[in-house]
């Protein structure tokens, strides 16, 4: 017996939500990132890929202005092969550089097996880059998971100054109201 025509369509949609882009899967997990900082954290201002200074590598910015006034940033990737050791590097390096206080490394749960911990760690030992894992199963919403929690970095008091002159600009993407 034949599929009806409400079979059909959904199969139609399933199938074309499975065969995303590389650019509509990095969309659909910075939105989950996003939306795992807001709600999971708590953190009530959340800009998707910012456009100040020193912001063009993040994906996801997160700021407490309203509380403690920390910082969030994240950079998300969605690779097609596991991470080498050297990949890895660079991408943990390049958060490193950001203005803000805690910093992540987001990418898709089976991107890498290896072994990262001391690298997450700043030079002068105060801060340690998040791991966030991705999750995606076809049409199902992106699932985001804290693999290894952030520890707070130091910042420029003036690239501190550049952040909150583009935090008093901007709007948020998401935020809740206090």
């Amino acid at each position: 017996m034949g599929k009806t025509t409400n079979e059909a369509v959904a199969t139609r949609v399933i199938s074309q939500t499975t065969d995303l882009s590389a650019r509509k899967r990095h969309g659909r997990a910075v939105n989950a990132v996003a939306d795992f900082l807001r709600s999971q954290l708590r953190v009530p201002n959340v800009y998707i890929e910012p456009s100040g200074v020193n912001l063009s590598r993040i994906d996801v910015l997160a700021a407490d202005a309203a509380g403690s006034g920390d910082i969030h940033a994240v950079e998300v990737k969605l690779l097609p092969a596991p991470l080498t050791q050297a990949a890895m590097k660079t991408f943990i390096d390049q958060i490193k550089k950001v203005p803000a206080h805690y910093k992540y490394f987001a990418l898709n749960k089976n991107a890498t097996s290896i072994s990262i911990g001391a690298q997450l760690f700043s030079g002068d030992g105060i801060g340690r880059v998040g791991l966030l894992f991705i999750s995606e199963s076809g049409e199902v919403y992106p699932t985001v998971e804290l693999a290894i929690k952030p520890e707070r970095f130091r910042i420029d008091a003036s690239e501190l100054a550049q952040i909150e002159r583009f935090l008093s600009k901007a709007k948020p993407d998401m935020y809740v109201r206090l």
